[in-house]
């Protein structure tokens, strides 16, 4: 018997077409520096709006020179299928009953409009990062942090409905979930993999979606930057027994340099490659005053609790925050005294498959 919570999730979905029906327009928006979750996730959930007729739209407002290279194309091969828009074009479009649905953050001030949020009278938040208070304030919302990614909640939602959607959204929302389980190596569960064999049959293509994720060497080698030679320094916790080791990476020789946000976040995955590293921080300049910081975890630290002392947010395995600063090393600093917040508690490194295992077991027993 498999455990899900199916319930929660078709309830949600409920109350999301009901408050669909009742709008106007329909807004999408993803993250800030959108990634194939979030821009996969939004196509999702172009294809769930479009049987109902209504307007809608996808907001990206970011310079598309700053946004990753397979993103963009993803983006630039919509354009004359899907309406994808800026800011400015939003708030010109808008009306007293349009709707805002956010997804693969639930945070304002990682969005677009988020400045702007109070002219939605109504606002759905689908996301699996975990809810703080700084979250949006809406009753309508469906986090869990225990899917692997926004695009395999989305494609429950559409597998639910019975919605008929392309090989090519089918790669989109593929796409996402590869994205957020590093290619299936981590924050994976047996319906992650369900998710995905139905986006399979529905005719997403992995060769494809592999395709997707190529850089050029010279990305390359710019994402390498932050973490070869003496760039990363290990830092040993023995508090906890094994002592845990925590990877700290960040362009020392040049700490100027400007990344993109997804730049960090490779480096922070590939770090945790090896098999003597329980959990990594890769930061670097966004722009003249903003660090990001991209954090991976799970083996045996939550990153997502160190990253909301730090004013970020995530769940235990990816967590990241931006921070307007001058100093790059003291975010650094920070962020090494504040690893034990993430240590403090066997309870908070469990992952979603030990979670799945203790459910099955109490449900065998009854």
């Amino acid at each position: 018997m498999r455990v899900n919570n199916d319930d929660a999730l078709r309830s949600f979905k409920r109350e999301l077409e009901g408050e669909i029906k009742n709008s106007s327009k329909i807004f999408i928006v993803g993250h800030n520096s959108p990634d194939f979750d979030a821009i996969g996730s939004a196509i999702g959930l172009y294809s769930f709006i479009k049987r109902f007729g209504k307007e809608s739209y996808i907001i990206v407002n970011d310079d598309p020179a700053k946004i990753e290279s397979g993103v963009k194309k993803i983006i630039d091969d919509n354009r004359d299928i899907i309406n994808i828009i800026d800011k400015r074009e939003c708030l010109e479009l808008l009306d007293n009953n349009s709707m805002l649905i956010v997804t693969d953050t639930n945070k304002p001030d990682k969005i677009s409009v988020g400045d702007s949020i109070d002219l939605f009278n109504k606002i759905a938040v689908i996301d699996h990062h975990f809810k703080t208070n700084e979250s949006i304030k809406t009753t309508l919302i469906y986090i869990n942090s225990q899917s692997s990614s926004a695009s395999e909640i989305v494609t429950r939602m559409l597998n639910m409905s019975k919605v008929k959607y392309g090989g090519l959204t089918a790669n989109y929302l593929l796409a996402g979930i590869s994205l957020d389980t590093d290619r299936f190596k981590k924050n994976t569960t047996a319906l992650t993999h369900d998710v995905a064999e139905k986006l399979i049959r529905r005719g997403a293509d992995m060769n494809f979606v592999n395709n997707l994720f190529l850089q050029d060497f010279n990305s390359f080698c710019h994402v390498a930057s932050l973490i070869i030679y003496d760039n990363t320094i290990r830092k040993i916790y023995t508090d906890s027994l094994p002592p845990i080791q925590v990877s700290f990476s960040l362009n020392r020789e040049a700490p100027k340099s400007i990344y993109k946000k997804e730049d960090c976040a490779k480096a922070a995955d590939r770090m945790m490659k090896f098999i003597d590293t329980d959990a990594s921080f890769v930061m670097g300049y966004i722009d003249a005053r903003i660090v990001h910081v991209s954090a991976r975890g799970g083996k045996r630290v939550n990153v997502g609790k160190i990253m909301e002392s730090v004013g970020g947010g995530g769940n235990f395995q990816n967590a990241g925050v931006q921070i307007e600063t001058n100093d790059i090393f003291e975010i650094e600093q920070e962020l090494i005294n504040n690893v034990p917040l993430g240590i403090s508690s066997s309870e908070d490194i469990i992952n979603p498959l030990e979670i799945r295992s203790k459910q099955l077991a109490k449900r065998s027993k009854k």
